[in-house]
């Protein structure tokens, strides 16, 4: 494992050179978190890498973020975060949010996918990949420009190098950046190629064992965890979650308890649809929101997804108790 790092190389920027006192300066130690286990964090600084117990007086912490260490590595503060998905990730400047240009084209998840990263105060691009498939890459690219005046859109294809030249402004050395994007999407095509260079000087180095932080061949930093990868938008949006609670208890009428509301039988979603008493846009946007995953025909639930069922049972018994009230 290459141990030799710069601060520059990790991401440091003048942001968080200005949280540093004096005696930050001359005494303590700079690092930046690069993974998290269990209740431990793993560490990077110019010194190498340590690892920190995690202990309840600690603040809450994420891949990312830049912590102040004495000599010893003991801790000593958290330093404020650029950018922040809440327990996720810390201090990405630029995420990407890749769409395909094919069936899976999908604006209001894009919409939504810009919220959320508005939201943790970091930049958005918007980049739509399998551009060399679609006849009306240029008609999809100016809806999604229709969002925000002063977004940046790009369409590429991730298979080639030289159609993913326009993103090298955001890969600058020292620059953190993040993917957000439904399966499907293109993200692992895309960093796949970002991450091939033709000099051999400038190769990709995972910072940790696990490769939650990559140094790419450009000196930009990817972040890449499991929880960037596995991100449910409900989770980061609890007024939508209180605006689909009805549907919520409506579904769990369906004749069978992994309904996927696609034409099952004994669907009450649908038969709601039928009759009128839901609107077709609003299932919609509630099972785009709760984002289900497949996997080997079985429909599982990752962590952020069990946290959107939990807020939406507690909004259902608070709209309860309000009413018994």
């Amino acid at each position: 494992m290459d141990s030799t790092f710069t601060l520059l190389d990790l991401g440091w920027q003048a942001y968080f050179q200005q949280q540093l006192s004096l005696d930050d300066l001359e005494s303590n130690r700079i690092a930046r978190i690069c993974a998290f286990n269990s209740n431990q964090y793993e560490l990077v600084g110019e010194f190498g890498f340590f690892s920190l117990e995690s202990h309840s007086d600690m603040p809450n912490m994420a891949v990312g973020d830049w912590v102040v260490t004495d000599t010893e590595n003991r801790f000593l503060r958290l330093l404020e975060a650029s950018s922040a998905f809440e327990s996720i990730a810390s201090n990405i400047d630029t995420v990407f949010l890749i769409c395909a240009l094919n069936q899976d084209f999908n604006l209001t998840l894009i919409k939504r996918y810009l919220e959320l990263t508005h939201e943790a105060q970091a930049d958005a691009v918007v980049v739509l990949t399998k551009a060399d498939t679609c006849d009306d890459a240029m008609e999809k690219r100016a809806q999604v420009e229709k969002l925000d005046p002063l977004l940046i859109v790009e369409t590429v294809n991730a298979l080639d190098a030289n159609s993913l030249s326009c993103l090298a402004p955001f890969l600058k050395k020292g620059k953190t950046v993040a993917l957000l994007g439904a399966v499907g999407s293109g993200k692992s095509a895309l960093i796949n190629t970002l991450m091939q260079t033709t000099d051999s000087n400038k190769t990709q180095r995972n910072i940790g064992e696990s490769g939650s932080l990559k140094i790419m061949p450009s000196g930009a930093i990817l972040l890449d965890t499991a929880g960037m990868r596995e991100l449910q938008l409900a989770e980061f949006d609890s007024s939508a979650i209180a605006n689909f609670a009805d549907i919520i208890v409506l579904e769990k009428q369906c004749r069978f308890s992994d309904c996927r509301h696609e034409g099952e039988p004994g669907c009450a979603l649908k038969a709601a649809v039928k009759s009128n008493r839901l609107d077709e846009q609003r299932v919609a946007d509630f099972l785009l929101l709760r984002n289900e995953d497949n996997d080997d025909d079985q429909v599982t639930k990752s962590k952020p997804q069990e946290k959107f069922y939990r807020s939406a049972q507690s909004d259902i018994r608070a709209r309860k108790h309000s009413s018994a009230e």
